[in-house]
């Protein structure tokens, strides 16, 4: 998928066309641009496997992928940001992984971004209960995969029946931003394992579509997303221990935004408005969720972190001493206390 993406899509087409693996087709879903790159990609690309279609609007990571899913013959989906050039058997492996053993649901690249330390490739990480990132959690075997929990949109594969299974890719309401963590706790939920291979690979430049988002709508997509996640995911009972969290993540938020260039106050105030705002919109896919749900919230919870930040510093551990007692208390079963 593409958005204003001119300047990468040489060197990630022909990387994508130079594989070793030949059977597949490419979508090329141009999401509304404005700098010719639907016309630069129909008058270079002269391939039989490229198919082009362009959305007459920006429909955001979301809709532009569930836009291109439409026109997919595969039995299999693989996604690719246009900010990447894969090596040669990227698609080899994710597709010699997601084949090779019972109850997978999608496979993930090795994704190498731009500006991350060389050391947080080495374990997966996962998500905490507020939706970000904690760094280093899952090991992977000496054949390079591992079982984990979190996709990155960056470059997956799965069944095109296992979407139809789970009904379909993702919400179009999400636009952007974690939109794959809503699909990874639909397969968590649905029975399914989500694997990572690092024979896949995958070089990223990292944010380079999203950059040019105003920070305000970018922090009110983060934060309503993430947050949402959670209130359709997960039953009553948890929602009822989860209001601290949300409690102190909106003061946390709020200081932190005071801070140069860190959140928009003006978009972490949004989320929240958002979030009461689409509660009708929550509930109706909390329903739809619940009549996939194969596994007990608390096997899906032993996958997430109860920390609220990686422990770099005293703050943060400090911070997540605190945290982790209140899972504790509250009985939240993540990783830390399984």
């Amino acid at each position: 998928m593409n958005y204003n993406g001119l300047d990468f899509l040489e060197n990630c087409l022909k990387s994508v066309l130079a594989q070793t693996f030949s059977d597949f087709e490419i979508i090329f879903v141009d999401n509304g641009s404005i700098d010719g790159s639907i016309d630069y990609v129909k008058r270079e690309f002269n391939d039989e496997r490229l198919k082009c279609f362009s959305a007459v609007e920006n429909l955001g990571f979301a809709g532009g992928n569930n836009f291109g899913l439409k026109y997919s013959c595969g039995e299999y989906i693989v996604l690719l940001n246009n900010d990447t050039v894969v090596d040669e058997n990227w698609l080899k492996y994710l597709y010699e992984t997601i084949t090779s053993g019972e109850n997978i649901g999608a496979v993930q690249s090795l994704v190498l971004t731009e500006g991350i330390p060389e050391r947080y490739y080495k374990k997966n990480g996962t998500l905490n209960l507020l939706g970000h990132n904690i760094m280093e959690v899952f090991s992977i075997n000496e054949n390079g995969t591992g079982e984990i929990f979190q996709l990155n949109g960056c470059s997956f594969i799965i069944r095109k029946s296992t979407l139809d299974e789970l009904g379909g890719l993702f919400p179009d309401e999400y636009f952007a931003y974690a939109e794959d963590s809503y699909l990874s706790f639909k397969l968590k939920f649905a029975g399914y394992k989500i694997l990572h291979t690092s024979k896949s690979v995958v070089k990223h430049l990292g944010s380079a579509t999203t950059k040019d988002y105003r920070s305000s709508f970018r922090t009110f997509l983060q934060e309503r997303n993430r947050l949402m996640n959670f209130l359709i995911f997960f039953s009553a009972g948890f929602r009822r221990k989860y209001y601290p969290f949300l409690i102190k993540n909106l003061f946390l938020k709020i200081m932190l935004s005071l801070l140069p260039g860190k959140y928009s106050l003006k978009g972490i105030l949004k989320a929240y408005l958002d979030l009461f705002r689409k509660r009708h919109w929550i509930k109706s896919e909390r329903e739809k969720i619940d009549r996939i749900k194969k596994v007990n919230e608390n096997e899906v919870l032993n996958f997430l972190s109860g920390k609220i930040f990686n422990g770099n510093n005293f703050a943060e551990k400090y911070f997540n001493f605190f945290s982790l007692l209140y899972c504790r208390i509250a009985r939240i079963k993540v990783m830390e206390l399984k």
